[in-house]
């Protein structure tokens, strides 16, 4: 149980193609500074020789054709191959817990509330690091459209790493809220800005008499520094 005089970590999860990111964005306004976790894991393999040496090691040199690693067809391998999965997942997770920790420290040393995007909180089993954890979730044939969309890959392929993943529906059950975003834009910006206060309300800083009374406040969006 985290301590209440904590500052607040906020969590928001979901499968490919599920919009949290895009719910993340709309919450920056409320002192919130977003850490990303797929930039987190993109830092780790340019940066890190160790980790893209092991890299090399379990999946071959032909992972780097030009230097550079070819995620995709790193998807493609760990997607099909649930081994493969699990080997990435164990060894690059240590190296992402560690920047993890950094960022939010430093997140909440500046006044910010930290909120993690990260689809691997459960599958990580780091859901006890957060004060409370959202859920994003769409009908797998939607989100399964707009990742194949956004990021130049089959519907067959989502769905393969739709697989490799806890499920939405999981996820939204072991979560204090979920958000459902099967329609458009403006419904998920009124779904986001409407469970805004009860987020915010569950975290530690709403106790603490120091707090904006308006940062839980959905209507105060135009008055809210936007970041």
């Amino acid at each position: 149980m985290k301590d209440k005089s904590d500052p607040f970590i906020l969590g928001i999860t979901g499968n490919i193609g599920s919009g949290k990111s895009t719910v993340a964005q709309l919450w920056e306004r409320y002192n919130v500074r977003v850490i990303e976790g797929d930039a987190i894991g993109r830092e780790v393999v340019e940066e890190s020789e160790e980790f893209r040496d092991w890299l090399k090691e379990r999946f071959g040199d032909n992972l780097f054709p030009s230097g550079t690693l070819e995620r995709s067809e790193l998807g493609r391998m760990v997607f099909s191959d649930e081994v493969a999965r699990d080997d990435l997942n164990s060894a690059i997770w240590p190296y992402i817990r560690e920047r993890l920790q950094s960022q939010i420290e430093t997140s909440l040393q500046e006044g910010f509330i930290a909120l993690v995007d990260a689809a691997m909180i459960y599958e990580w089993n780091d859901q006890d690091r957060y004060d409370v954890i959202v859920a994003v979730i769409a009908e797998p044939h939607i989100g399964a459209q707009r990742a194949a969309a956004r990021m130049h890959l089959s519907v067959e392929e989502i769905r393969q790493r739709y697989r490799m993943q806890i499920p939405a529906e999981t996820k939204s059950r072991r979560s204090d809220f979920t958000i459902r975003n099967n329609g458009h834009l403006n419904d998920l910006r009124a779904q986001a800005f409407g469970v805004w206060p009860p987020v915010c309300r569950r975290g530690p800083q709403a106790a603490s008499q120091h707090m904006n009374p308006r940062l839980c406040n959905p209507y105060t969006l135009t008055v809210l520094p936007s970041t």
